[in-house]
């Protein structure tokens, strides 16, 4: 059975604590819940359960994921469904991608599902973290302070933007400002706001617009505090966002392990896609996110574990742009960091 831990106010993340983990509380008791009714099967090791993986089984695994509060990060939560019994899971959540990835490269989690911007930085630096398949698209927006006059990119130049530094959604609204004619770093003023604060910061003026994830958008627009501007995947950037993946020390370590994670991944994520109904309401009960608001996030979330040519390529173009805004150094090693090996094997396979 899975468990989940929260590090999101644990020391060194930034965030406080107290209140924050009285919250979460509920939220890990709720998904104790989900995870209760999905989890099927006892302790029987004579063969696998669900269907990541046939044989005999004569290894017992205890993992542990890393992930994000957030619904285009939320396949974890129905890993257990497709997990065969000799897989024990933890879901640990993080404050932000680039937590994950490190906790990944050093070993305090073994799998996750995060940000390839932030794991392409790592890679950037020869970190070895490796994508082993493709997880959720899209999930961004950017919205503007309702009646404020903000229509249109033209009309953000000059104004306070609130985005999270080396982010998706930094780089698209950077590209998409660049689209418009504007240069990010002259012709707005980019604020620092935490996701999860977003909606409040445009509702209290602290900023004109922010450049979220969701459901921090959907969030603002429900709540009647935001119009829309645009869905910012129009860039040379285009969707690209969440990816599953682990470390090289891990593939080399227990190639069967991987190769059971990375199909749980894959079902659960086509199970999501076949079930929005299921997923939405699942991330509500985890999360206490507004119904409302996580119905308009489903539609701006494009799921899928597929690694192709095209992907790859798509992935270049993420990184070449991040080289260009300098927030790399140098381009990463694409073989390296992309092993396709356990997608290709399903893809053949089904």
């Amino acid at each position: 059975m899975k468990r989940l831990r929260d590090t999101t106010d644990e020391p060194g993340t930034g965030l406080r604590a107290g209140g924050a983990r009285a919250r979460w509380g509920v939220a890990v008791l709720a998904v104790g819940l989900l995870v209760l009714a999905a989890c099927g099967g006892g302790g029987d090791t004579s063969s696998t359960g669900g269907s990541a993986g046939t044989g005999a089984v004569t290894k017992e695994y205890k993992v542990k994921v890393g992930t994000l509060r957030q619904p285009h990060l939320f396949a974890p939560a129905f890993y257990d469904k497709f997990l065969p019994p000799n897989v024990t899971m933890e879901t640990v959540l993080f404050a932000n991608s680039t937590e994950i990835k490190t906790a990944v490269v050093t070993g305090s989690v073994d799998f996750a599902v995060t940000g390839i911007t932030a794991a392409l930085e790592g890679a950037a630096q020869d970190e070895p973290f490796r994508v082993l398949a493709a997880a959720a698209d899209g999930a961004s927006a950017i919205v503007a302070k309702k009646d404020s006059g903000i229509a249109t990119v033209a009309d953000l130049r000059d104004k306070k933007i609130g985005y999270v530094a080396g982010s998706a959604q930094d780089i698209l609204l950077r590209l998409t400002l660049k689209d418009a004619g504007m240069d990010a770093n002259k012709d707005v003023e980019l604020v620092k706001v935490a996701f999860s604060d977003m909606a409040n910061a445009l509702d209290r003026g602290d900023i004109d617009a922010f450049s979220g994830a969701e459901t921090g958008p959907s969030d603002a627009l429900v709540r009647g505090v935001a119009q829309l501007v645009v869905h910012p995947y129009e860039t040379r950037m285009k969707k690209i966002n969440i990816v599953f993946g682990t470390s090289q020390a891990m593939i080399d370590k227990d190639p069967e392990l991987v190769r059971i994670m990375v199909a749980a991944h894959a079902e659960a994520t086509d199970y999501m896609k076949a079930h929005p109904d299921e997923w939405g309401q699942a991330v509500v009960t985890a999360y206490s996110f507004p119904p409302e608001a996580l119905t308009l996030a489903i539609a701006n979330i494009s799921l899928g574990w597929r690694l192709d040519d095209a992907y790859i390529a798509q992935a270049k173009v993420l990184g070449g742009e991040l080289e260009g805004l300098k927030q790399i150094k140098k381009q990463p090693d694409y073989e390296a960091f992309f092993d396709t090996t356990f997608v290709t094997e399903l893809m053949k396979g089904g």
